[in-house]
């Protein structure tokens, strides 16, 4: 593998301290971004529109995804003359954060995608604006866990309470990412295996132009009459306060994680954050106006993204 060393430049996946520096400086305007995308319909998922720049969505997602944790492995092997030695001596925490980063990386890029009936479409630009986000992340937090260019501390007899405590919510908030983001596949899987694309359906008041209930007991199923996709309102756990809780679990994890590595210490982890939190709010107002056009005056009342609150 010695080749791969060949495609490390002055800036891409340097160990040089002040291009680390930069990188994280310049991670400080995603969400400048991100509050631009507030004002357009992001072109993915739920919000995905017709175009001839668009990507299969599943295939661009794992694209984009496998960036974040390519460019933390590429940081750390083409500046570490002997990896594994580097590796057993780094400190505890900084190893149980990697794992925990991969770990987060083999579900969202992987396990999740090819667990998920279908995704819709996504345009371009979003697999761009997504690969230079995750090249950043994986960069700057691969630099700062396994190069060294900042640490954890370690020392005060709080630090193993506030480590333990930041693992714990990564893991709850890990976990609840998953089981809610599962309801929303578990709706698609019910829709196909009910044959609900096909099932008798009517025109009822007080839905959402262009879609007709589909006759199903007990829930409120409706059909876009143009290209027969089948919405149901999501249901169980957070989702009875809130239209994007897997949303939400998410930044519960990285929350923890960004305890667990110091919080104002680790740059880059507050960046991660910062940057979903940015990028997701906007998506998360989109879905609820999507929620609204589908199921007009039947929808629930819930919060956008966080319960109780936002």
């Amino acid at each position: 593998m010695e080749y791969l060393r060949l495609i490390r430049t002055d800036y891409l996946f340097s160990p040089d301290p002040a291009i680390y520096r930069a990188h994280v400086q310049l991670f400080h305007f995603f969400p400048i971004a991100c509050i631009l995308q507030s004002t357009i319909t992001t072109p993915m998922g739920k919000t995905s529109v017709k175009s001839v720049l668009n990507l299969p969505g599943k295939l661009s997602w794992i694209l984009m995804e496998l960036i974040s944790p390519t460019s933390f492995f590429l940081t750390f092997y083409l500046n570490s003359p002997a990896p594994l030695a580097t590796l057993a001596n780094l400190p505890f925490s900084h190893k149980v954060l990697s794992i925990l980063y991969l770990i987060h990386y083999l579900n969202r890029a992987l396990i999740s995608p090819l667990r998920a009936p279908a995704y819709a479409p996504a345009h371009v630009i979003v697999l761009l604006v997504g690969t230079y986000f995750n090249y950043l992340n994986g960069y700057s937090l691969s630099s700062f866990l396994l190069l060294r260019q900042g640490s954890i501390p370690q020392d005060g007899k709080w630090w193993g309470l506030r480590f333990t405590t930041g693992v714990a919510i990564w893991v709850i908030g890990f976990w609840g990412n998953i089981w809610h983001e599962d309801v929303l596949y578990e709706i698609r899987r019910r829709a196909k295996r009910e044959h609900l694309e096909t099932a008798e359906a009517k025109k009822e008041d007080g839905l959402g132009e262009g879609v007709e209930r589909v006759l199903v007991p007990g829930r409120l199923v409706v059909r876009a009459e143009n290209s027969g996709h089948v919405y149901e309102i999501p249901e169980g756990g957070l989702w009875q306060y809130c239209w994007h809780p897997h949303y939400f679990m998410e930044w519960i994890e990285w929350t923890g994680f960004l305890i667990a590595a110091g919080g104002w210490e680790c740059a880059p982890a507050i960046n991660f954050l910062v940057n979903e939190i940015a990028s997701m709010t906007p998506r998360a107002f989109q879905g609820v106006e999507f929620y609204k056009r589908k199921f007009g005056r039947r929808v629930p009342r819930r919060k956008a993204v966080v319960p109780f609150l936002l």
